[in-house]
């Protein structure tokens, strides 16, 4: 990857260049008029480490006899000796064998074997030969490389080469068929303030089956566990843990019913342990057999067998509100096998307790803040509107925020992301060149320029970006942003 200021420098030249080539007209013809190299791309990938080279080559019927052969190698090159050999086409003629030695040697010195392709010409028929490949980008080709092709003859009695009529240029780098699709990097700007407000936590503890003991490593259980440690954290006020255990449908129902509550009790237990919540917070129950995945399943899946047989499970499933006899019911169809696809896919995460946390984080409750909006926007601080704008806040609070707290840089940043989201990109610049000048600030700056294809003004704010990821990242955004401005005229 090209340093920054190397880039901008060859940026600064492209801004000005006039248009070299035509998107349209984008064939030449070459050889001594018997070839002809049309263009479809040409020019860096996103990365900036890649030259994109795809082309097409035909020759006509005429260009090679049945005893000769037609050399055309496609290389990038600039003035100042720079070169780089894209690939070596060897055309044969009929009465030629392509592994001719001293033909080959040749073609080895000027190019990788890789990236020699041989072809022999039918009698009275044109070649076509269709590449897209890429080569590394070197920083040389930022200024005055071209794309050229040597055409070049090949005689047997005696061996000899001779152009035909040699290098000729084609066009110059970067050419594109088409606009670069133009993606840029926003990233979130740090304020001063905390998340807070009435949150839920959901978790799941997984069970082999028969189990109603905790399983530290089973399924996901270990994230699980991770999870519920989080729960004594100072700025938490747990409100209420609702905790509801399950079991698969098989075995009987009393069975499946005592497995479950057991499950739920783990649970609980695993929490009671750890933290001094009061007794009333808990709600404890075992629900039974867990049939909703296995109603989705058969519902959705693609599953061959169970697809072919979905009409009859459902009915299945419709007719016995008896769990036992629901599940004795699809064991019957198609000799079980349905049953077994669904027992496989469904019942091992089908063995569980689910543990629902709420708990109120203590300084902001999102519902007290918009009962305060809807009373008057005025009576929301300024703390409350950049949290709750971070909290997916109406955009009419967005428009509102700005409006009561016109100079709070905290408000403007979080508004003019929502904006930017919202795709309102000149709102969005307004209220960043309100958010300060931090390096966040300047690359979200700059992105919104890129998005409206301003290169120059996004030029100037990714230079006051340090940060060499968000450099890298916005640079090459700033890249396809020039291409297409030199070679579409967008503004």
């Amino acid at each position: 990857m090209k340093k920054l200021s190397t880039l901008f420098a060859a940026i600064a030249l492209m801004l000005v260049a006039t248009f070299t080539a035509s998107a349209v007209n984008n064939s030449y013809t070459v050889g001594n008029g018997k070839v002809v190299i049309t263009i479809s791309d040409l020019a860096p990938n996103a990365e900036g480490t890649a030259l994109i080279a795809c082309y097409n080559v035909d020759v006509a019927a005429d260009a090679v006899d049945e005893c000769s052969s037609l050399l055309i190698t496609p290389v990038v090159r600039d003035e100042n000796g720079n070169k780089k050999v894209i690939e070596m086409i060897v055309v044969n003629g009929q009465s030629h064998k392509i592994n001719t030695e001293w033909l080959q040697r040749v073609c080895y010195g000027v190019c990788d074997p890789n990236n020699v392709r041989f072809f022999t010409a039918r009698e009275g028929e044109a070649l076509h030969v269709k590449t897209c490949t890429q080569v590394p980008y070197e920083e040389w080709m930022d200024e005055g490389a071209a794309f050229y092709t040597t055409t070049q003859k090949v005689t047997y009695r005696p061996n000899c080469i001779e152009n035909y009529p040699g290098e000729e240029y084609i066009c110059d780098i970067p050419y594109l068929a088409e606009p670069l699709v133009v993606a840029p990097v926003v990233v979130p700007v740090p304020v001063n303030a905390v998340v807070e407000g009435s949150r839920v936590l959901r978790t799941k503890l997984f069970y082999p089956v028969n189990v109603t003991k905790k399983v530290d490593n089973y399924l996901e259980n270990a994230e699980a566990l991770e999870l519920l440690n989080t729960l004594d954290r100072g700025n938490f006020a747990v409100s209420s843990i609702v905790i509801e255990g399950w079991a698969s449908p098989e075995a009987t129902v009393p069975y499946n019913q005592n497995l479950s509550t057991n499950r739920a009790k783990t649970v609980r237990g695993i929490i009671a342990d750890k933290y001094n919540f009061p007794q009333d917070v808990y709600s404890v129950k075992g629900c039974g057999e867990y049939w909703d995945s296995v109603i989705d399943y058969v519902d959705n899946t693609d599953e061959p067998v169970v697809a072919t047989n979905r009409a009859a499970i459902q009915d299945a499933i419709a007719a016995n509100g008896d769990l036992d006899k629901r599940e004795a019911a699809i064991k019957k169809i198609d000799a079980g096998k349905p049953y077994k696809k669904i027992f496989d896919a469904v019942y091992p995460r089908s063995r569980f307790a689910e543990a629902v946390v709420t708990f109120q984080n203590k300084g902001y409750n999102k519902a007290d803040v918009e009962g305060l909006y809807k009373a008057d926007p005025s009576h929301v601080s300024a703390d409350e509107y950049v949290l709750w704008l971070q909290d997916g806040a109406p955009m009419d609070a967005v428009e509102n925020a700005v409006k009561v707290y016109p100079n709070d840089a905290r408000v403007a940043a979080v508004a003019a992301a929502r904006e930017y989201e919202a795709g309102n990109i000149d709102k969005a610049i307004e209220l960043y060149k309100k958010a300060g000048d931090s390096e966040e600030v300047c690359n979200n700056l700059a992105a919104c320029y890129l998005a409206k294809g301003d290169a120059e003004n996004a030029k100037k704010c990714l230079e006051k970006v340090s940060d060499k990821k968000l450099q890298e990242t916005n640079a090459n955004e700033l890249r396809k942003v020039v291409l297409n401005n030199k070679f579409f005229g967008n503004k």
